[in-house]
C-alpha cells in the first residue's frame, strides 16, 4: 500500500521530519505516544516505545529504525499486539518541491497514514536552526496528479 504527495517544502527540512521517530504521531494518526529522543536518529538500529490507539484500545509496542539513508530513505518497523508494520519512506526533491511516499509492506496489516498533516507541522521545524532558516513557505502546497493519501 502506498501513500504519496507533494510538499512545497525543501527535501531536507521534509527527510528531518519523517526521519525523527519522535514526530511519528504528525502523520501517523493512530500513533497515540512516542519515548524517543527529540531531533534526527543516530541511525540505523534506534529504537523507541510507543503506543497506538488503534480500534478504540491503546496498544503498546517499540519501533525500530531498519533504513536511514539522509536525506532520501528512512523505514520503520513497529510491533504493537499481535502486529507488525514495516514502512518505508522516500522523499525526492522536485521542481522545487519535495515528493514523499510511503510504502507499507504487502500482506502486513496496514497503518493509517495522513501526510496531508505535513503541511501543518514541517514549516515550523523548517525554521529551527536549520541552515538557511527563515523559511517562507507558508506551508500550502498542491497535490501533485495521482497523488492518493
Amino acid at each position: 500500500m502506498n501513500h504519496d504527495t507533494t510538499l512545497a517544502q525543501p527535501l531536507a527540512a521534509v527527510f528531518a521530519y519523517l526521519a525523527a521517530p519522535a514526530r511519528l504521531a504528525g502523520w501517523l494518526p493512530e500513533v497515540a505516544a512516542v519515548q524517543a529522543e527529540a531531533g534526527p536518529p543516530a541511525g540505523i538500529g534506534v529504537t523507541f516505545g510507543l503506543r497506538l490507539h488503534r480500534d478504540g484500545q491503546d496498544i503498546r509496542g517499540a519501533g525500530e529504525l531498519i533504513a536511514y539513508e539522509p536525506p532520501w530513505s528512512v523505514a520503520y518497523r513497529f510491533t504493537a499486539g499481535a502486529h507488525t508494520f514495516v514502512l518505508r519512506v522516500t522523499c525526492i526533491a522536485a521542481d522545487g518541491a519535495t515528493r514523499v511516499r510511503v510504502r507499507q509492506a504487502d500482506g502486513a496489516a496496514p497503518l493509517a497514514v495522513d501526510l496531508d498533516q505535513l503541511r501543518d507541522h514541517i514549516p515550523d521545524i523548517a525554521d529551527e536552526g536549520s541552515p538557511g532558516g527563515g523559511h517562507q513557505d507558508t506551508g500550502s502546497a498542491n497535490r501533485g496528479p495521482g497523488s492518493s493519501c
